[in-house]
């Protein structure tokens, strides 16, 4: 039953018995008999095939979805209990960054989680925000700090501090700088673009933000960056308007895989806001 709560909870969360298939290397059919299998004992239709391995969730699923989520915590933390008795098991503690938040909060954050280097064995995984909230809802992410908001189901998200964004480097020259396609640093560029009725000729297209920083510090070209990343330089900026400025937010799961993954997260969500950055 545990191993038919899995693939379900695969199935729901990637919307496709191909890619759950994949995800938990088994093959197509041994993942079809388990959803047939468990529809049956459960009485109800779960998802309704939509061609191609694509599957669409039923009211049912929705509902169940949640549940199976805390049958599996619950027996996963039975399990934990039965295992303690006889050694003490470390934990795996995936945290998502995006890359200017690995630069001006996780070092900060890991700094005040010393006491738990005993307990979890963390792993830092660097990703775009889209990436890292596709890995929450699947669990092989613990919690992520993003500088982007999203709005889905199964998430919670807090915001803890405000970045300014300015416009820096090499003030007169023509050459932009600019962001990877759906960075948050590509979308305020395009922003500012359009504000100011620019159509620039010159672009250097860059996939890594922290790399946009170094180039426009050594005064190649200009790019609209986190002031945070230029406070210890001479470089010349310009101040940009309320509009360029964003929130930092500690995106986490409404349920979490282990009550002790959970209790690390609340006592992250003290500790965040009380950073000076």
């Amino acid at each position: 039953m545990f191993q038919d709560l899995t693939v379900f909870q695969k199935v729901y969360e990637t919307r496709s018995i191909t890619k759950a298939a994949k995800d938990l290397y088994v093959t197509q059919p041994s993942i079809s008999i388990q959803i047939k299998k468990l529809e049956a004992h459960l009485g109800v239709q779960l998802f309704e095939r939509n061609g191609n391995k694509g599957v669409v969730p039923t009211e049912n699923a929705n509902r169940f979805y949640r549940d199976s989520q805390i049958i599996l915590q619950n027996w996963e933390n039975s399990l934990n209990h039965l295992v303690k008795s006889h050694r003490s098991p470390r934990i795996r503690c995936a945290i998502g960054v995006s890359p200017t938040t690995s630069l001006f909060v996780l070092p900060k954050l890991m700094e005040n989680l010393q006491n738990y280097f005993d307990q979890f064995d963390f792993e830092i995984i660097t990703a775009d925000s889209e990436v890292i909230l596709e890995d929450i809802l699947k669990h092989e992410i613990a919690f992520g700090i993003l500088e982007k908001p999203f709005v889905a189901q199964q998430v919670e998200q807090m915001a803890f501090t405000s970045d300014e964004l300015v416009l820096a480097g090499n003030l007169e020259s023509p050459e932009w700088i600019i962001g990877r396609a759906g960075s948050t640093q590509r979308e305020y560029t395009e922003r500012y673009f359009n504000e100011h009725h620019i159509r620039p000729t010159h672009l250097i297209k860059v996939s890594d933000d922290n790399l946009i920083t170094k180039l426009v510090s050594m005064r190649i070209g200009k790019a609209i960056v986190s002031k945070r990343s230029i406070t210890d330089t001479l470089l010349p900026y310009q101040q940009l308007s309320s509009d360029f400025r964003r929130e930092f937010y500690l995106l986490s799961p409404t349920i979490s895989s282990s009550t002790e993954i959970q209790k690390l997260i609340n006592r992250i969500k003290t500790l965040l806001p009380q950073f000076h950055y």
